[in-house]
């Protein structure tokens, strides 16, 4: 029976910036290595290899990125379903899950960044990959979640093919 691979998570801010990102180029998904500009897409990309990790995400992260994509971007509502349906692709095909965790984080001011900390529980989850300052600040959360801004997740990534 194969190992199980570890469970990650992307915040909602890394999936709207590897679709429409100053440097996305959605719907090309490069191949990891070698990087690209944008180390969001870079990171969907290794996702979507399903190689090292599963990607778990939540009802409210995909329902969060079709509202940000339209109403903050103005992606027509068509094109941002055809995004979510990407992502919830990528997900199936990395192994992960979409799932809709129990509330149990409180440790952030912001209600949205508790969200993504419930999911990274109920996963069990041991990387969290944020943009989000107020989240990266708390790594390790508890001793025992990584979270991490995009680039460093996609250096830490190579590093480990590189070593294989």
């Amino acid at each position: 029976m194969p190992k199980p691979k570890p469970a990650v998570v992307y915040d909602i801010n890394v999936l709207v910036s590897a679709f429409v990102g100053p440097d996305a180029e959605w719907p090309f998904i490069a191949q990891v290595p070698p990087t690209t500009s944008s180390p969001d897409a870079d990171a969907l990309s290794i996702a979507f290899d399903a190689d090292e990790f599963s990607l778990y995400s939540s009802p409210h992260v995909m329902e969060n990125l079709a509202r940000v994509l339209v109403d903050d971007y103005g992606v027509q509502p068509a094109r941002a379903a055809s995004i979510v349906a990407a992502v919830l692709e990528i997900v199936d095909t990395s192994g992960g899950a979409v799932i809709d965790p129990p509330r149990k984080a409180f440790d952030v001011a912001d209600h949205e960044d508790n969200l993504i900390l419930d999911l990274a529980i109920a996963v069990e989850a041991t990387i969290v990959v944020s943009n989000d300052t107020d989240l990266t600040s708390l790594s390790p959360w508890h001793n025992r979640i990584a979270i991490m801004r995009p680039r460093e997740f996609v250096s830490r990534v190579v590093q480990m093919r590189r070593g294989r």
